[in-house]
């Protein structure tokens, strides 16, 4: 038995070594993919920061936006007001004036006419404004 024990423990060494090294092996291995994990983790977190940031910023621009619009939608409605009561105005002096009712009867000179559409109709319009080529009215 002695001889068997002798002669078994250069085996047992060997396997045992041999054991040692694998399980060095395969934690170096585990601890290179830790490793690139960790990296990983951190350039996510990293491009979820900036993606945090440009969402912040996007957020800032929309609330920005808003607000120019809001000014925008409550300038319009006040002009709109305006214009109606502008419009309203002349309409009863159309009424109640008769120097301002005969004035209202006559027709509008062509060079008026193609000076309010001018103001009416954006620049970059598609619509073709009509080329009146008559003659002017007095």
């Amino acid at each position: 038995m002695s001889r068997v024990l002798s002669s078994a423990t250069p085996w047992m060494l060997a396997v045992l070594l041999a054991i040692a090294v694998y399980a060095f092996m395969r934690a170096e291995h585990h601890a290179d993919r830790a490793d690139a994990i960790q990296a990983n983790l951190v350039r996510a977190e990293q491009r979820a920061e900036i993606l945090l940031d440009h969402q912040r910023w996007q957020k800032r621009q929309i609330e920005t936006m808003t607000a120019v619009m809001q000014v925008r939608d409550e300038r319009m409605e006040r002009d709109f007001e305006i214009i109606n009561l502008l419009r309203q105005t002349a309409r009863d002096l159309e009424r109640t004036d008769a120097e301002t009712a005969e004035w209202a009867d006559h027709p509008v000179p062509i060079v008026v006419d193609r000076w309010l559409r001018d103001l009416t109709t954006p620049a970059d319009s598609a619509e073709p404004v009509p080329d009146d080529t008559g003659a002017p009215d007095e």
